[in-house]
C-alpha cells in the first residue's frame, strides 16, 4: 500500500451541498478500491495564480490516502469527467505504508492533541491560587488605588510666565 495525497481546485461557484456529494462520491471510490482515507479537509475558496476557465477562484479540498497504485489512474479519471473540477493534482507521499501501524499512530496522536486540548480549557490549580495569593500581598502591603498618590501636573512655559 502507497499514502498519496490529492488536491482537486473546485469551480468557487460549486454549492456547499454538491461538494459533500463529491467528496463523498471520491471516498466511496477510494474505499472501492480496497484503500483507506486518513482524512479530507476543505480549505476553502481561495485567489488563483492565475485564470482556469475564466475563473480567478476555486475552492480547495485535499485527500489524504493509503491505496494501491491502481487507485491514481481511476480517481484521475473522474476528475477529469467532472465539470465541477478545475484542477486535479495527485501525489505519492510514500511507497510502502504499514496500514496498521499508522493507524495506531494516528490514534495516539489524536489522543494527545484532544489531552492538549482539555489542558488548555481547564486552568490548574496554580494558577487558581495565583490572583489570591496577588489579592493578599497587595492587602498586606496597604496598596488602595486610593492610597496611590496622584502625579502633579507640569505647568506649561507660557502659564509658569503669567504667573
Amino acid at each position: 500500500m502507497r499514502r498519496y495525497e490529492a488536491l482537486i481546485v473546485l469551480d468557487p461557484d460549486t454549492s456547499d451541498d454538491d461538494v459533500k456529494a463529491l467528496t463523498e462520491r471520491y471516498s466511496g471510490t477510494i474505499k472501492d478500491h480496497s484503500g483507506e482515507i486518513i482524512k479530507i479537509e476543505d480549505w476553502g475558496t481561495k485567489k488563483l495564480a492565475y485564470l482556469v476557465r475564466k475563473k480567478d477562484k476555486g475552492r480547495y479540498i485535499l485527500f489524504d490516502f493509503v491505496s494501491g497504485p491502481e487507485l491514481i489512474n481511476e480517481l484521475e479519471r473522474q476528475f477529469k469527467i467532472t465539470e465541477d473540477v478545475m484542477k486535479y493534482l495527485s501525489v505519492k507521499l510514500d511507497d510502502e505504508v504499514d496500514l496498521d501501524a499508522f493507524k495506531a499512530k494516528a490514534q495516539k496522536e489524536a489522543v494527545e492533541a484532544e489531552a492538549k486540548v482539555a489542558a488548555v480549557e481547564q486552568p490548574t490549580t496554580e494558577e487558581i491560587e495565583a490572583p489570591k495569593d496577588e489579592v493578599a500581598a497587595e492587602e498586606q502591603n496597604g496598596a488602595n488605588a486610593e492610597d496611590v498618590p496622584e502625579t502633579p501636573i507640569a505647568l506649561s512655559s507660557t502659564e509658569e510666565e503669567g504667573e
